[in-house]
């Protein structure tokens, strides 16, 4: 088990509730998260704030909460232990975690306030899937860029084309707040959907993002480029990216 570290002056403040100090809510927190201490109803209500219970209560599964959404998501590892490895102060209340989850690195951001995580940046990177797009004929697919962050880059690269029925125009972007991630699959005759596998974060300023495709066994009489874009929040906008596909 790796030697768990404070990090900086901030992190050392007492807090108002308890006399904990922020970096020591964290602590005793996600020790018990990560199985190496008990995770107790009290410990619950004593570390999270009554928004972030509300959010992690799974009232259809077997009425607990879903503190879990902490780790990184991954059901088994290398290793069969997991351990808190530091707190880093970010500011304004925010701390970023590192910890190892059965042997895989994890980071997730926690705000506390009060004394209590008040709210948090889950390790598993968040996104929403637009519709309506596809890659305009006189564009490459190795030509559009891995991050796409104005409105006018986008129409660079990507058409849009309303269809009929409920929800049938292209999903509105606002690039104040997100930015896009495109995936782009080669040409194909073959009906073929983009299926987003895993996107996490794998280190302080690095996301990864893994795809695969579902192909139908039947052959069209035209070919057809398959596309598929993320939503990400602008947070995220200047980490790096690393991409895997099938």
């Amino acid at each position: 088990m790796k030697k768990f570290l404070f990090a900086g002056a901030l992190a050392l403040l007492v807090s108002c509730a308890g006399g904990k100090s922020d970096v020591e809510v964290i602590t005793d927190f996600y020790k018990a998260v990560l199985g190496e201490t008990e995770m107790t109803d009290g410990l619950l209500q004593e570390s999270l704030s009554q928004p972030v219970l509300d959010a992690l209560w799974e009232a259809d599964y077997a009425d607990t909460y879903s503190y879990w959404a902490f780790r990184t998501g991954c059901q088994d590892g290398p290793s069969q232990e997991s351990s808190l490895e530091d707190v880093k102060p970010l500011g304004d209340g925010w701390y970023q975690v590192t910890y190892s989850d059965l042997g895989i690195p994890g980071i997730t951001d926690v705000r506390v306030e009060d004394g209590k995580i008040c709210d948090y940046r889950p390790f598993s990177v968040p996104f929403e899937l637009a519709h309506g797009y596809f890659l305009r004929n006189d564009v490459q697919g190795d030509a559009c860029p891995k991050k796409i962050t104005n409105q006018e880059e986008l129409l660079q690269y990507f058409g849009m084309a309303a269809v009929m029925g409920k929800n049938g125009e292209p999903t509105a972007i606002d690039f104040d707040k997100s930015f896009v991630i495109p995936v782009i699959y080669p040409d194909t005759d073959q009906e073929t959907s983009i299926v987003v596998d895993r996107f996490w974060r794998t280190g302080p300023e690095s996301l990864t993002l893994s795809v695969s495709s579902i192909v139908a066994d039947e052959h069209l009489s035209f070919t057809i480029r398959p596309v598929q874009l993320l939503i990400v929040d602008s947070f995220y906008r200047d980490f790096t990216l690393d991409y895997h596909q099938d």
